[in-house]
């Protein structure tokens, strides 16, 4: 008789047991998924803020290298010469940028957003 009570108590001890470690699992499983989901909605957030704001950048410098382009023109005496210096100024920039890149832009980039998309909400690593 105490060996079946025994047995009884210990299979009871096991399915409890077992039901805390599936009831864990699913618990760190739902935690997981909203933990993905928070970090792509924030990873989109930032997406789209960043183009918001890279889309006027790019029109700011656009507009800018429009007036550099009319400036150096008027400067020189002719309506191209402007236009063509500034585009050789900008080939020569994009020129160092590629050769430069693979070394130094690539990995900084890469890192930045590492960093970005591994940081808790205390700021600290998440890795």
């Amino acid at each position: 008789m105490t060996n079946d009570f025994m047995e009884g108590k210990t299979e009871k001890g096991l399915d409890e047991f077992i039901e805390k470690i599936k009831d864990y699992l699913n618990a760190k499983m739902k935690l997981s998924k909203l933990t993905i989901i928070e970090k792509g909605v924030l990873l989109f957030a930032n997406v789209i803020t960043n183009g918001f704001v890279i889309v006027f950048l790019i029109l700011a410098f656009l507009f800018g290298s429009l007036g550099l382009s009319f400036y150096i023109s008027s400067l020189m005496g002719d309506t191209f010469s402007g236009f063509f210096i500034v585009a050789f100024a900008y080939f020569l920039i994009a020129l160092v940028a590629y050769l430069l890149k693979d070394k130094y832009i690539e990995n900084k980039i890469i890192n930045a957003l590492i960093k970005k998309i591994f940081k808790d909400d205390d700021g600290e690593d998440f890795i």
